[in-house]
C-alpha cells in the first residue's frame, strides 16, 4: 500500500488511539500502584507523530503494506527511579499484559563496543479491549527504563543520530565513556539504597546497644523518635495541650538543623537531654503556646495532633537557654539560633522575638531550673 495511504488510515485512527491511550496509561499506573513499595517515577502515553511515521514508512529498507507492522504507533513509558526496579516492572506487565513477545526486545543487553540508550521494550496486543475501530492485530509499545537512561534517550534523540556508524569516530568514543559512567550511576545509586536500608534497619538494636556515636541525621532521627524516652515525653505534651499524638515526626529538616545549632549532635546527646529536662521541656509548653498565639495567633487549637518530636524542638531551646546565667546572652544565643534558621530573617527581628521567648519561659520546672 502507498505509504500516503497509510498516513490517511493513521490520521482516522488518531482520536480512538488517542482515546485508548489515555485508558492503558490508567490501567498502568493503577497495576503499578498495587505494589506500595514499587515506585516509579512517571507512566506517560505518546502517539507516533505524523512526520516520524512518514519518514518511517519512505525508508528505503523498509516497506510496509499495513499498518499495524508497525509497533509503535502507541506507546507507553515506564520511568524508574532505579535500576533494579525495571525488572520488577518487567515481571509486573509479563504477568497481567498481552505481550507479544516474539516482538519484545530487552534493548538493555549490548555488546561492550556498542553504545545508545538502554531500555525494555514490550509490544502487547490491544486484546480483547481493542476499540471497534482498531483491528484486532493492533498493538502497542511499551518501554521501561530508568531516569538516567531515559535523560540518555532524550538527549541522543535531541542529537539526532540512530546508529552507531552516523557518528565520528572521536565522537563515538565519548559517547561510550558517557554511556559507560551512565550505567555506573545506576549501579551506585542501587548500591546507595540499599546502603541506607541497611543502615535503617540496623540503628534501632545499635541505639538499644549504647551506640553513642550515632550521629544525627534523617534515619537516626527517625529511630530516636521511637525511644521510650522520646515517646514518653512527646505524649506528656500532648496529654498539656489536650491533643492526640500523631504519629507523623516534627518536620526533620527543620528540626536536625536545629538541633545541631544547639549543639545535639548524637541520638545519646538528644536522649540525655531529655532524660535531664523532662520536666522542664513540659513546663514550656503552655508559656510557648501563649507567647506564639500573642505573637504569631498560633494555638494548639489549629492543630489536629501533635508531631512526634516536638518534645527536641523544646529541648534545643532548653540547651541553648541553660549554657549562661545572663538574660543578655540567653537573648544572643537564641537570636543566633533562629538566624542559623533562616528565622526570622533578619538580625533585629530575631533578637525581639528571642528577648520576648526568654521573658516567656522565665523560671520553669519543678528544681526550679531558670532559662530566664
Amino acid at each position: 500500500m502507498p505509504y500516503e495511504a497509510l498516513l490517511e488510515e493513521y490520521d482516522a485512527l488518531l482520536p480512538s488511539l488517542r482515546r485508548h491511550g489515555d485508558r492503558l496509561v490508567d490501567e498502568l499506573r493503577v497495576l503499578l500502584a498495587a505494589d506500595p513499595t514499587l515506585k516509579v517515577h512517571s507512566v506517560t502515553v505518546r502517539l507516533k507523530s505524523r512526520e516520524s511515521l512518514a519518514r518511517k514508512l519512505a525508508r528505503p529498507d523498509k516497506s510496509y503494506s499495513d499498518l499495524w507492522a508497525i509497533t509503535d504507533l502507541l506507546g507507553l513509558r515506564v520511568i524508574t527511579y532505579f535500576e533494579d526496579a525495571v525488572d520488577r516492572v518487567g515481571n509486573l506487565l509479563e504477568a497481567r499484559m498481552p505481550v507479544d513477545f516474539g516482538h519484545s526486545t530487552d534493548k538493555r543487553r549490548r555488546e561492550p563496543t556498542e553504545f545508545g540508550y538502554r531500555s525494555l521494550h514490550y509490544v502487547c496486543s490491544m486484546g480483547a479491549a481493542t476499540p471497534t475501530e482498531l483491528p484486532e492485530r493492533a498493538r502497542f509499545e511499551i518501554q521501561v527504563r530508568t531516569v538516567l537512561e531515559h535523560a540518555w534517550a532524550e538527549i541522543e534523540h535531541d542529537l539526532g543520530y540512530k546508529a552507531t556508524e552516523e557518528v565520528p569516530a572521536p565522537t563515538r568514543r565519548r559517547l561510550n565513556r558517557l554511556a559507560g559512567l551512565l550505567e555506573l550511576a545506576d549501579q551506585e545509586f542501587v548500591a546507595i539504597r540499599r546502603e541506607l536500608d541497611s543502615y535503617a534497619r540496623a540503628l534501632p538494636a545499635q541505639i538499644e546497644a549504647g551506640g553513642d556515636s550515632v550521629q544525627l541525621d534523617r534515619f537516626s532521627l527517625a529511630a530516636l523518635l521511637d525511644c521510650d524516652e522520646v515517646r514518653a515525653i512527646d505524649r506528656d505534651i500532648a496529654l498539656v495541650l489536650d491533643k492526640p499524638l500523631g504519629e507523623e515526626p516534627f518536620f526533620p529538616g527543620y528540626l536536625l538543623k536545629m538541633l545541631a545549632s544547639s549543639g545535639i549532635r548524637t541520638v545519646a546527646d538528644a536522649r540525655a537531654g531529655i532524660r535531664e529536662h523532662h520536666d522542664v521541656i513540659v513546663a514550656m509548653v503552655k508559656p510557648y503556646f501563649a507567647f506564639a498565639w500573642e505573637t504569631w495567633q498560633l494555638s494548639p487549637e489549629q492543630m489536629a495532633r501533635i508531631f512526634r518530636g516536638y518534645s527536641l524542638f523544646f529541648l534545643a531551646h532548653v540547651e541553648v537557654l541553660r549554657t549562661s546565667s545572663l538574660r543578655l546572652e540567653k537573648i544572643e544565643r537564641l537570636a543566633r539560633l533562629y538566624r542559623e534558621l533562616d528565622y526570622p530573617d533578619d538580625a533585629r527581628t530575631a533578637h525581639r522575638v528571642a528577648s520576648m521567648l526568654v521573658d516567656a519561659f522565665g523560671t520553669l520546672g519543678p528544681t526550679g531550673t531558670d532559662v530566664r
